[in-house]
């Protein structure tokens, strides 16, 4: 009698404990480093560059990617684009440049680095000109 009672007990406990219904199976997945593809995620982060960040919206091109900042050189060279994204390599997909046509919505993402086209940026605050730069010489402005 006690022993079918033990069996009874071991048996709800073995119930609860699997009732979840998700196999661990389904749910691990393949230990793969995702950064480690092309290791540019190890360059310095560059002034203007959103690192770890994905823009949204408006894609209208999209190319094999090698760098962040040949992707933002792609986008300054085209008259459409308003900002960029570059998605590291991951798996069997090579890396990407996707240039798009409007800022978009930008959210977290370990594979991306974006950015707003250079004409974008220098038409919102203005290029600096070296003309409009005071030269230094021995610490002192010159003129002075």
């Amino acid at each position: 009698m006690r022993l079918a009672i033990l069996l009874a007990a071991a048996a709800c406990l073995g119930f609860t404990a699997s009732a979840d219904g998700v196999s661990r199976k389904a749910v691990s997945s393949p230990g793969i480093d995702p950064l480690s593809a092309t290791e540019a995620s190890l360059a310095p982060a560059v002034p203007g560059h959103e690192v770890y960040r994905y823009r949204h919206g408006s894609t209208y091109k999209v190319d094999a990617g090698f760098t962040p900042l040949a992707c933002e050189a792609a986008c300054g060279e085209d008259a459409v684009c308003q900002s960029w994204s570059f998605v590291e390599a991951y798996g069997s997909s090579g890396a990407r440049c996707e240039l798009k046509q409007g800022a978009g919505k930008s959210e977290e993402n370990l594979l991306a680095t974006s950015g707003v086209s250079p004409r974008v940026d220098a038409t919102y605050w203005g290029e600096a000109s070296v003309e409009a730069q005071p030269e230094v010489l021995s610490g002192e402005v010159a003129g002075n």
